[in-house]
């Protein structure tokens, strides 16, 4: 961009212009500006040039594009070339005064952008097509909008179903590794409990360590009742909350 340039991003529409397309790009814009107010559209404000129709914010660009022409070299760019073998550019890029309007968010939505100076028409003559532009890529933007919003949701829904999922399962685990832990324990206590009997049925009275096995007798059958998950009232069924809490100790396989 150089000196003679004006850039501006704020407003109806941002302009990158040369200098000397000021006052046609001022009367643009005016019109543009009547357009608008005409259609009760709003004009952007959130730092981005463009304006918002049902809701959905189409972004305007106000262009001048650039054509070459030969660069005349002047005395200091000799002077370098000579001395230090800098290079001297061929072509100068110049303002072409022919200017373009453009809707610049609706990219790959299939509605036409550009409106451009040609051989046989100026812009000022298809303001109505841009603002039919303008509307058709706002209905385009809102399209994208709900699908992208109805992609969302389905997206979320199916996390929440899987959440979901995985909530119940995580708690069906701890239950029943719990209840496999009860029944284990349960098993083991008749087991123990099943050689205690046997090892009464083989104790003689009056033998010489009756005193002793007697001793092991009353131990053991203590241990096997404190193993024993039934001698510690019957099973409840864990709430939601503390089979989630103790889901870390049962991790899935």
């Amino acid at each position: 961009m150089g000196a003679g340039d004006v850039h501006l991003r704020s407003g109806h529409i941002h302009i990158d212009i040369g200098l000397d397309s000021i006052p046609r790009a001022a009367n643009l814009i005016a019109r543009l500006k009547a357009a608008v107010a005409e259609r009760l559209w709003i004009v952007a404000v959130d730092g981005k040039a463009g304006v918002v129709v049902d809701g959905e914010k189409v972004e305007l660009h106000l262009s001048e594009g650039y054509t070459l022409r030969p660069h005349t070299p002047t005395a200091a760019e000799i002077r370098d070339f000579r001395s230090y073998g800098r290079s001297i550019p061929e072509h100068d890029h110049i303002r072409s005064g022919f200017l373009q309007r453009s809707i610049t968010s609706a990219t790959y939505l299939g509605v036409r952008q550009k409106w451009a100076d040609g051989k046989r028409q100026r812009i000022e003559d298809v303001l109505m097509s841009f603002l039919e532009g303008i509307e058709r890529a706002a209905a385009a933007l809102k399209r994208r909008r709900i699908e992208r919003e109805e992609r969302e949701r389905q997206w979320a829904e199916e996390r929440r179903r899987r959440e979901e999922q995985e909530r119940l399962e995580a708690i069906d685990r701890v239950r029943g590794a719990v209840f496999k832990e009860q029944s284990s324990a349960h098993q083991e206590a008749r087991q123990l409990q099943a050689y205690i009997e046997a090892v009464k049925s083989r104790l003689i009275r009056g033998s010489e360590h009756e005193a002793e096995i007697q001793e092991w007798i009353s131990w053991a059958e203590d241990y096997a009742s404190r193993k024993d998950p039934l001698n510690r009232g019957l099973p409840i069924l864990l709430s939601d909350e503390d089979a989630l809490r103790l889901r870390w100790q049962y991790p899935a396989r």
